[in-house]
């Protein structure tokens, strides 16, 4: 259905593309709330994305890649963001998520992603949550394909390291 939608909304239909934003804003959200410190910035993130995608559309080639493409637009909107203002200490807030991934708490599962990198965070957002291959979020994150793998390897340890604490 998301690849008809894309090429509705490649042929200049809003609804279309209106109903494709509707589809992965959970996604979008979940991702530049990885990357970004405050709630404004991940708006502001998520709206430059929605507009560029918006006047760019006609350039994707692949429809069934809009979602891989709307990302990539993201994480460089996420980007430009977190360079300009590095001011917060803390990504995640208890009511920002509402999975606990078996923890007992959102918060623990909080805690626990405050540990990891923003790169890291994205990688393991993207890998666990979306489902993308580590050579999908290489072209994505437009990174080497090891280096994703090695951060993976990378923040899968920390979080066994913390866990053993914990537990």
């Amino acid at each position: 259905m998301t690849n008809k939608l894309v090429k509705m909304a490649k042929a200049g239909n809003k609804e279309a593309f209106n109903q494709l934003i509707i589809h992965y804003q959970n996604d979008l959200y979940r991702i530049a709330k990885s990357r970004l410190y405050n709630e404004d910035d991940v708006c502001d993130a998520i709206q430059e994305t929605i507009l560029t995608a918006y006047q760019s559309i006609d350039k994707l080639v692949k429809t069934s890649s809009f979602k891989a493409w709307i990302i990539k637009i993201l994480i460089n909107n996420c980007n430009k963001i977190y360079q300009t203002n590095k001011t917060s200490t803390s990504l995640f807030t208890e009511n920002d998520l509402s999975l606990s991934y078996g923890l007992e708490s959102n918060l623990e599962f909080l805690n626990l992603m405050n540990s990891l990198s923003i790169d890291e965070r994205t990688i393991f957002i993207l890998y666990y949550q979306d489902g993308y291959s580590t050579k999908e979020i290489s072209k994505i994150l437009d990174i080497n394909h090891n280096t994703v793998r090695s951060k993976m390897l990378r923040a899968k340890s920390k979080l066994e390291n913390i866990l053993k604490e914990v537990l």
